[in-house]
């Protein structure tokens, strides 16, 4: 994917699922800073901020060095599935929409402790 015949649109999708991963590592961080944060019953405020500390740093770390592979391959498995369908571009563009509508929903439900009441009309 990174040779430089790459397309424009490959790098928009590349792009874009950049975008769906940093949304999605901080929707785990948010709810990773509200469990450790609920460790303050039972901890001195210090160590509960060691202990978050240390937690983030290991997901950052790990999550960091497989964000560049899991690109490649999602990019790959969609441009793949986008050429068994009519409208490729559309249909792959629709996928990665779709996604996004997800984490879109996992934040308000982290945020604000239930389901969007989402009406279309």
């Amino acid at each position: 994917m990174s040779s430089p015949k790459q397309t424009l649109f490959h790098r928009f999708l590349s792009f874009y699922f950049r975008l769906l991963c940093i949304l999605a590592v901080d929707l785990v961080v948010t709810t990773i800073n509200g469990r450790v944060l609920g460790l303050t019953s039972m901890y001195e405020k210090p160590v509960v901020t060691l202990i978050g500390m240390g937690v983030i740093l290991l997901l950052f770390f790990f999550l960091f060095s497989i964000i560049d592979r899991l690109t490649k391959i999602v990019l790959k498995i969609t441009v793949e599935m986008g050429n068994l369908l009519v409208f490729r571009k559309t249909a792959i563009f629709l996928i990665l929409c779709g996604i996004l509508y997800g984490i879109y929903m996992l934040y308000y439900h982290t945020w604000f402790g239930a389901w969007p009441n989402i009406k279309l009309i």
